[in-house]
């Protein structure tokens, strides 16, 4: 776990509070971007099998809940990434552009209005609404993005009477620690929200 944390962030903290912080970062980044990627090559691949939801004893590891029942940050990011109705940021292509891309995983086609915004300054980069067919993936929208990019982007969208969140960590490693945790209290904030003060505790 250290070298994943010295390849986001460039470091591995020396306090074991920050290590934990740190480390359930760079597990949770990695499970949002395994079950979107997988979402965004439907019909190519077939699925995420990821396991080891809960500890069954006290210890670093890659489950999402731990042996006392307090919910990690995977858990948090996780239940957003796989509703059935989901808007997904995708890695750019050649053309240094951004997919905004609505997966509709159900068998009914649905209306989705989404809106995606960059955290710092609060610029809305995409929004729209769309009619996304059942069991389809439509880009609806696309982002430009640069190379020296770092940036954390939201995500709102509205299917069925339910709003949602979810983000995306534009960039390329390493991240300031300092930053995502900055970033963090925006990301919580989003809908189905939660504490980040009690993230790693």
């Amino acid at each position: 776990m250290a070298n994943q944390v010295r390849e986001l962030f460039g470091e591995v903290p020396d306090s074991l509070e920050t290590f934990a912080l740190s480390s359930q970062i760079v597990q949770t980044e990695a499970k949002k971007f395994f079950v979107e990627s997988t979402r965004l090559r439907k019909w190519r691949t077939s699925g995420v099998l990821w396991w080891n939801v809960i500890d069954g004893w006290p210890q670093f590891s890659d489950a999402i809940v731990d042996t006392y029942f307090g919910k990690k940050l995977a858990y948090h990011y996780l239940w957003r990434v796989q509703r059935p109705v989901c808007v997904i940021v995708g890695e750019p292509g050649p053309d240094k552009y951004l997919p905004v891309v609505a997966s509709n995983d159900t068998r009914d086609p649905v209306e989705v209005r989404y809106r995606v915004w960059d955290a710092g300054s609060g610029e809305t980069v995409a929004e729209g609404v769309c009619a996304v067919p059942a069991n389809q993936n439509w880009q609806v929208a696309r982002i430009r993005t640069y190379a020296s990019d770092q940036r954390l982007y939201l995500i709102e969208w509205q299917a069925d009477g339910q709003t949602f969140g979810n983000h995306y960590l534009a960039g390329h490693p390493p991240f300031s620690l300092a930053r995502y945790r900055a970033w963090l209290p925006s990301i919580a904030a989003l809908p189905r929200p939660f504490d980040p003060d009690q993230v790693a505790r």
